[in-house]
């Protein structure tokens, strides 16, 4: 008989309190003796993240654990803002079966020895990670990660005012660490987007770093106010609304990463965006609101579940800080959408300040992963 995933999470008044729910909530059922185990805890118990890691290993007799801190957590059906509050699922994994690695700050870092070892051994096609919004420059490690194993990496970058640690069996900072998963570990992904594209795709013939200047030979600001104007926003700028979609190269499903729109030069007609932009780069402009963001999760999930082959065990997911009651009115019902769709069934994750999905960063995401 396969071993099933579990999950819990709670909110209470302080970490003591979250932890000792989160444990008995766990234990009403036989836990895996080999295992991995996720959690996430809001920004109230960032300061105590290493207590709450050290009492649930005690009381849950688990030794590997990976996870982060968030403004938000989740489970099934259930989000968690503002609170003391933290998710847990428990995933039977073999150790021998997944590699934890401790943050990567530089290139240098993957050339290390264990981590070489483990990925010629595990042959990881799926890894999950977790980055430091306070180290930019590191996260720079995430393409040649993915490429170093072909690896499909998903996950997100903590966030919180107090602080972003993360766990790779302790607490630790800066960089990027997470877990590769030996090849038998199958699972299925999806990314839903929170924003609607808006006028058709535009070249950039003149710009560069994060300034556009013109579109298809065209003052990129005019570009974008007759767009703008065009679907019903005149304060387009001010409204924060709109934002610039990258899109992928070589994407045969029209797939982009949002970057913000970060200011104008009416004097130049420049715009200035939160990403590196080129001359030949494609974009466009997106909308982002909150039934865009319901249809699309809807279409992600409806996919997904068109892929599975029978019933998940377990889920992940990392959405964005700009998700949430942001985009869906109330704190839970992104997470009750989901749970709609595919069922009650143990998940964890977490709100984070960008989300990964293969190779790249997005923004206004959320990153949905089945354990098959």
């Amino acid at each position: 008989m396969t071993a099933e995933f579990h999950a819990a999470h709670a909110s209470g008044e302080n970490w003591a309190a979250v932890a000792t729910e989160l444990a008995d909530q766990l234990q009403t059922q036989p836990l895996p003796q080999q295992a991995l185990a996720f959690l996430y805890v809001s920004e109230a118990l960032a300061a105590d993240l290493g207590s709450i890691l050290t009492f649930l290993r005690s009381r849950l007799s688990l030794e590997h654990w990976v996870g982060t801190v968030g403004i938000g957590v989740c489970g099934s059906g259930r989000a968690y803002f503002g609170v003391p509050a933290a998710s847990v699922m428990v995933a039977p994994i073999d150790p021998n079966d997944f590699h934890i690695f401790e943050p990567l700050k530089t290139d240098n870092d993957l050339d290390a020895p264990e981590l070489q070892r483990a990925i010629d051994r595990l042959q990881p096609i799926f890894g999950l990670v977790h980055g430091d919004p306070g180290a930019p420059d590191s996260l720079a490690t995430l393409s040649e990660l993915a490429r170093l194993g072909s690896t499909y990496l998903v996950g997100g970058i903590a966030s919180g005012e107090r602080g972003a640690p993360q766990i790779a069996d302790k607490v630790v900072e800066g960089g990027l660490s997470g877990v590769l998963f030996a090849d038998k570990t199958i699972v299925q992904v999806g990314i839903s987007q929170a924003c609607t594209p808006v006028g058709p795709v535009h070249r950039v013939t003149e710009g560069r770093d994060g300034i556009i200047a013109t579109l298809d030979d065209r003052p990129a600001l005019e570009v974008f106010k007759s767009e703008m104007e065009a679907d019903g926003n005149e304060n387009s700028i001010a409204s924060g609304r709109y934002h610039v979609a990258l899109i992928v190269p070589g994407s045969d499903t029209g797939d982009f990463v949002v970057r913000n729109l970060m200011g104008v030069d009416p004097h130049n007609n420049l715009m200035a965006i939160s990403g590196d932009v080129q001359v030949g780069d494609t974009i466009r402009f997106v909308r982002r609101d909150g039934v865009a963001a319901e249809q699309d999760l809807r279409r992600m999930l409806g996919d997904l579940q068109k892929r599975l082959p029978g019933k998940p065990r377990g889920a992940l997911y990392c959405s964005c800080v700009a998700r949430g009651p942001h985009l869906f009115g109330t704190e839970s019902r992104e997470m009750m959408i989901i749970r709609d769709e595919i069922g009650d069934l143990p998940l964890t994750g977490f709100y984070g300040s960008g989300e990964v999905c293969n190779d790249r960063f997005y923004s206004y995401t959320g990153v949905l992963t089945l354990f098959i």
